[in-house]
């Protein structure tokens, strides 16, 4: 019979088939791949599932009997540009780190988010004002008054642009944000903590996990949820953070091979920018941008029971068992996972899976060069030139090279991406030589930050062990230099796998679910 081993990733399915005969290993016929057809996890990813497979069976000239499916771990991935607001689920808080270069008072407030409706009824202990589409004198009268009837007032959220006018008729300051656009979406009695640093500084009490928790009430069980917010805080003049109500615990794996270490988790950084260019990097950070993936709880029960699959094993797992097949690797002891969404790794039963991978370098690479997603996939990827005459490039390491056909009109002056026969252009106005060390050094700060992040989690890793990467980011080999070249320090070896010895470091969740079910029988 055929059984089909489906891995759906962040960004691309892949299925495996193989041949299960009695007494015989699983012999292994076809891989396919096609985009993920909708949200990891989600009924619309099996579409994408359904028809691989369907594809499969047509190729083969046999039906499929089974299919397999890993316990998966979608991760939200987006560029965050702070044009007011940003407003990030983190567990147990939501984050508004307001674009503001006017809040007003300095310091630190918590209490209850009321609206100034509330404000004018009988006092019901601290209090943050919701200040809405008011009129500033209005708004510090209301403010006033409100104190006057004995409302204990720690600080206030404008949505305009008001903080120093309210700030001026107030009286006695509190710290107050304004231009939070969404004043009208926060959660009214909900516990807040706001704080306003002095100009020119950085919030200090909201950028400090143990504080922040200390403030908002929660316990050494949440410290993660401040942990978080605390995060994407820091580096901010003024931020409000805002409790929400307690989640639902999520449940460790444990796939019977031993303990997992999977957590939720969320991984955020800024834009690189080309150091010698000032006017670059001013342009980012008044755009004030930053690449975020979020990881969110598992999902799969629902997608294998619309697909009649059945659950295997979590993926960490899975692609241990992949990249075990590479030539030469052996038991593959240290295996990482570098895949659209997450980095993965597996080591002796134990599993790490952080948030913060392929697509995130994706967004970031796009934002830098302020073009589409789809042209920041290509450019991540690609080498790049800029063309100086239609018949003259100028590539990333200074070389030149001559063309035998002028280049397409619009394309000479620019940095284009060399991808088949003509060079596509790239809006960034960058020399190729610093696109070309900006594009590595996304691949640093996401896919080389949370490998060495996922190997802290797991403990370390012994001088001299073999660390095999698989997955759609160690297709690049940009990544795997970079790696290998960043954790120098550790004495490891750092290889890319070719599961089956025919399919590079791709297809090794869905070649680990067909080997898993293959032991399980």
């Amino acid at each position: 019979m055929i059984v089909a081993g489906a891995d759906v990733g962040n960004s691309t399915t892949e299925v495996a088939f193989a041949r299960f005969a009695p007494g015989a290993p699983p012999e292994f016929l076809l891989v396919l791949r096609a985009p993920t057809s909708g949200p990891k996890g989600s009924l619309a990813s099996g579409a994408g599932v359904r028809e691989l497979v369907d594809r499969g069976a047509r190729r083969l000239g046999e039906p499929v009997a089974q299919v397999l499916l890993a316990r998966l771990r979608p991760v939200e991935t987006s560029l965050v540009e702070r044009a007011h607001t940003d407003e990030l689920d983190l567990g147990r808080t939501a984050v508004a780190v307001p674009a503001s270069s006017t809040p007003a008072g300095s310091g630190v407030g918590v209490g209850a988010l009321r609206t100034l409706g509330d404000l004018a009824g009988p006092p019901a202990g601290p209090a943050i004002a919701l200040v809405g589409d008011v009129d500033f004198d209005d708004a510090a009268a209301a403010l006033r008054a409100a104190r006057e009837r004995g409302w204990d007032l720690r600080g206030a959220i404008v949505q305009g642009d008001d903080a120093v006018l309210i700030a001026n008729r107030l009286g006695s300051p509190v710290p107050i944000v304004d231009e939070v656009a969404a004043v009208g979406e926060l959660p009214v009695g909900a516990l807040a903590a706001i704080e306003v640093a002095e100009p020119g500084g950085t919030v200090t009490e909201l950028g400090d996990p143990l504080r922040l928790a200390v403030l908002l009430g929660l316990d050494p069980a949440e410290a993660r949820a401040a942990r978080n917010a605390a995060r994407h805080v820091l580096g901010n003049r003024c931020a409000v953070v805002v409790l929400r109500p307690a989640q639902p615990a999520i449940p460790s794996a444990d796939d019977g091979d031993g303990p997992a270490i999977d957590a939720d988790d969320v991984f955020a950084i800024a834009l690189p920018a080309p150091a010698g260019d000032a006017a670059f990097h001013l342009r980012l950070r008044r755009r004030r941008v930053e690449g975020i993936a979020t990881l969110r709880a598992r999902a799969a029960e629902d997608l294998a029971g619309a697909l009649g699959a059945v659950v295997v094993c979590d993926e960490p797992e899975a692609a241990m068992r992949g990249a075990a097949t590479t030539p030469g690797a052996g038991t593959a002891p240290f295996v990482l996972d570098l895949g659209g969404g997450t980095v993965d790794l597996h080591h002796a039963g134990t599993s790490v899976v952080l948030a913060g991978a392929g697509e995130l370098v994706t967004r970031v690479c796009a934002g830098v060069l302020g073009c589409p997603p789809e042209l920041g996939e290509r450019a991540k990827r690609r080498r790049s030139a800029r063309v100086e005459t239609p018949f003259v490039l100028h590539h990333e390491d200074g070389s030149r090279s001559f063309r035998g056909t002028p280049a397409p009109p619009g394309c000479t002056g620019r940095l284009c991406l060399l991808e088949g026969r003509e060079p596509v252009p790239l809006p960034a106005p960058l020399a190729p030589e610093v696109w070309g060390e900006l594009r590595r050094r996304a691949k640093r700060d996401v896919l080389l930050a949370n490998v060495r992040r996922a190997l802290r989690c797991a403990g370390g890793v012994p001088a001299g062990e073999l660390l095999t990467l698989v997955g759609g980011c160690a297709v690049d080999h940009e990544v795997v230099e970079e790696i290998a070249a960043g954790l120098a320090d550790l004495d490891v070896t750092v290889a890319r796998g070719d599961v089956l010895g025919r399919h590079g470091p791709r297809a090794a969740v869905a070649v680990g679910l067909v080997l898993r079910h293959a032991e399980a029988r």
